[in-house]
């Protein structure tokens, strides 16, 4: 059962249906429910990896497989094998953060991706660099 525990009602239902297992000595998992990522963050991010693959000369899923790669908490071990995390499942604060740490990367390599807000202002330009590069990408 879901509950959104700034609306007073489903508050005080969670707080029945907790204590009714309590004493039931229950088994319960208990879990955050975060914020999935939104559309405009998306499309931010693939204007980022975009011109990382328009600067350097590689393709989008290369772009991404090596980003993912070179960043320490985009990958992950499971019985001894390595794994790169997909950036679907990933919520808002996760995604901001391997955004900012692209951009971080580019910058150490000599290029400037623009932040979301100037990516705003410049949008027109921008968009229409990575449309002339598409064939490419």
């Amino acid at each position: 059962m879901k509950y959104d525990l700034s609306n007073k009602m489903d508050l005080n239902s969670y707080k029945e249906r907790a204590n009714y297992l309590a004493k039931k000595g229950s088994k319960v998992e208990l879990k955050e429910i975060k914020k999935i990522r939104s559309i405009k963050q998306n499309s931010y991010l693939h204007v980022c990896i975009s011109l990382y693959a328009i600067e350097f000369g590689y393709t989008i899923d290369e772009v991404k497989t090596d980003l993912k790669r070179g960043c320490s908490f985009m990958s992950y071990e499971k019985k001894g094998r390595k794994y790169l995390k997909k950036t679907s499942q990933m919520n808002t604060e996760e995604l901001t953060k391997f955004i900012e740490w692209i951009r971080n990367f580019a910058a150490s390599e000599g290029l400037y991706i623009p932040g979301s807000e100037e990516y705003l202002e410049h949008k027109f330009n921008i968009d229409r660099l990575i449309d002339q590069h598409k064939e490419f990408l």
